[in-house]
């Protein structure tokens, strides 16, 4: 399965709803990561975080992975966002997912991959589904299933992962998991495509091989589905 791109674009993705309780000191790391100001977002999340605040932990994490406004420092990194996992930050949970899956921050171990990205899935983070449709795509710590590869690859691909959207049109053309549906395979390629950032030549050569698949009609069918699905944000899509 083509890998997905930035694997950990998430973690510096934090989530930006407000808690009541703290919702000005929220509001201000918003605002100096933003302005790219980490140094000053690490100031209000530390102590947070030290308070026992789930959010500020997921949030603080992955900055000291990243080695924004401080430097990097795995082992802190990891603490606060496994913390921030074990309290049942959803965020948290995809992005300790990710880590176990990967392997380079942590040791690659695909039942806790699994474990905690079901739990991230189940709260509808669409990274996290996109890694469990990776497993069962690869067979990764579990028996390879393309039918259930295409089950949460179509989850995160309505809600709008770009890669999990190019993947899924991939396996409707090659009929993995699904009935073959070169129209949907051509939709899902073009609407994925999109957003991603990668060469414009290699996007053009991409759909041109997807749209090469199919008569003129046809084409003009899939780019009609294209429009209506992402009219109706990934909803009407079927």
């Amino acid at each position: 399965m083509r890998k997905r791109i930035g694997s950990f674009l998430i973690l510096l993705a934090a989530t930006i709803a407000a808690s009541s309780a703290r919702a000005d000191a929220y509001e201000d790391v918003t605002a100096a990561t933003s302005k790219g100001d980490y140094a000053a977002a690490v100031k209000i999340l530390k102590p947070l975080a030290e308070k026992g605040e789930a959010r500020a932990m997921s949030e603080l994490g992955p900055i000291y992975l990243m080695g924004k406004g401080v430097p990097i420092d795995h082992k802190e990194a990891i603490k606060w966002i496994r913390q921030a996992a074990e309290k049942g930050d959803a965020a948290a949970q995809a992005n300790l997912g990710t880590m176990y899956l990967d392997g380079h921050i942590l040791k690659q171990d695909y039942a806790e991959a699994m474990k905690w990205s079901l739990l991230a899935a189940g709260k509808g983070v669409a990274a996290a589904q996109a890694n469990i449709a990776s497993m069962y795509y690869d067979g990764s710590g579990v028996g390879q299933d393309y039918k259930e590869a295409a089950k949460w690859m179509r989850l995160a691909a309505k809600q709008g992962d770009a890669e999990s959207q190019v993947n899924l049109g991939t396996m409707y053309v090659a009929g993995q998991g699904l009935d073959r549906d070169l129209l949907r395979g051509y939709m899902w390629t073009a609407i994925g495509l999109e957003p991603l950032s990668m060469p414009p030549d290699q996007k053009k050569e991409m759909q041109e091989l997807s749209a090469q698949l199919l008569s003129e009609p046809d084409l003009a069918k899939a780019k009609e589905m294209v429009k209506k699905c992402k009219e109706s944000q990934f909803k009407n899509c079927d």
